[in-house]
């Protein structure tokens, strides 16, 4: 009896040995790929333009190359609620699928889509789990999932990196004494993030309606994504990339800018985002949702000054989040998080569960389906 207990012991930390090596393989290389990724930028993109209309010129071929690469490898790069759901199902990843589906999402993220690097994540750490998984023949699901949380992690310390020194990714104005009239205002700001959200699901279907008679031709695909992509980085720069920097600008000025200018700026992510995603750039949701629903609230605390900025932008920013996501679990922390001021904390629960309760019935993917391919 001994030697089986030993035995089912040595199994055990052998199996948690390797899910952890994983992990750790699945966060170096998420690493690598932002910072690769954030190299490429830095090189494409000079701080002032050469010559007019250079982002048009720089999306077009970047929705060019993206098109060519899904042209020659396949299309299997999946939207982040599309992937998720996927691995549900199945419990694995496709490895054989994840270089060219990284090279996809590089060219995307370094040509400037509105999109997040969050899908680059899950695939790399839920491929890498896979591939372990199989090759043991023993508990795939497991190490994927164990592949997934060390990329996450992974993406986590590189956030460290361009935190700032008060460690929030972006530090708002202490929100003072807490008043209970905040919790109702959290609730209100919940509903209009859930709007704004919804209006981001419904530009998606649209776009999407609008673009199926040219489903499978990638490169034609590729390249009005890049001129739509450009347009809209022309009129608004700050609708380039992911949002994670450009944000931080946002919060900087934003006061000055004035109300009107913010509600046209998160609008005008709200199209780019979700043209992106109906053509075929490559990249996750989540960033674009955090500068949109960050600048809805800020144009709220604009229009309204008595609602504090600790309250309105993460309230706004957390309907939003969870009309898209619709998951809250995970919309309070990321949203606490990001932040780091914990008072701030019920405001966020209180607003993700008002617009999360709200729309429930407004889904980006229909259930039946949801792991399908575009």
């Amino acid at each position: 009896m001994r030697r089986s207990d030993d035995s089912t012991g040595r199994e055990s930390l052998r199996f948690i040995l390797i899910a952890a090596l994983i992990a750790l393989a699945a966060a170096g290389g998420m690493v690598v790929f932002l910072e690769v990724q954030s190299a490429a930028e830095a090189l494409i993109w000079p701080e002032s333009p050469p010559i007019p209309f250079f982002a048009l010129l720089l999306t077009t071929a970047g929705g060019l190359l993206v098109g060519l690469c899904l042209h020659h490898f396949g299309d299997h790069v999946l939207l982040l609620q599309q992937s998720l759901a996927a691995f549900r199902k199945t419990g694995r990843f496709e490895p054989r699928h994840l270089p060219a589906g990284l090279l996809a999402i590089y060219l995307s993220l370094i040509f400037g889509a509105s999109l997040g690097p969050e899908v680059a994540a899950i695939d790399m750490g839920g491929s890498t789990g896979t591939l372990a998984g199989d090759r043991l023949q023993s508990r795939v699901r497991t190490l994927s999932i164990a592949g997934i949380i060390g990329a996450l992690a992974g993406f986590a310390i590189y956030l460290q990196i361009t935190k700032t020194a008060g460690g929030a990714l972006y530090p708002l104005p202490p929100m003072g004494e807490f008043l209970p009239l905040y919790l109702l205002y959290a609730a209100v700001l919940g509903l209009a993030g859930a709007a704004a959200g919804v209006l981001f699901v419904a530009a998606y279907h649209f776009f999407s309606r609008l673009l199926s008679p040219l489903a499978g031709r990638h490169l034609i695909l590729g390249v009005a994504g890049g001129v739509g992509l450009g347009i809209a980085g022309t009129i608004f720069p700050l609708v380039l990339f992911s949002g994670q920097n450009e944000f931080k600008t946002v919060l900087e000025t934003g006061a000055a800018a004035g109300a009107v200018v913010l509600l046209l700026l998160a609008a005008a992510k709200i199209f780019a985002s979700t043209w992106c995603m109906a053509t075929l750039f490559k990249g996750g949701p989540i960033f674009p949702l955090i500068f949109a629903g960050g600048t809805l609230g800020l144009a709220v605390n604009a229009l309204f000054p008595a609602v504090p900025l600790a309250v309105a932008v993460p309230a706004v920013m957390a309907g939003m989040i969870v009309c898209v996501l619709k998951m809250p679990a995970a919309v309070i922390p990321i949203v606490a998080v990001i932040f780091l001021q914990w008072e701030i904390l019920i405001v966020v629960a209180i607003a993700a569960l008002a617009g999360y309760y709200a729309t429930r019935s407004v889904m980006m993917f229909p259930p039946e389906g949801e792991g399908a391919g575009k």
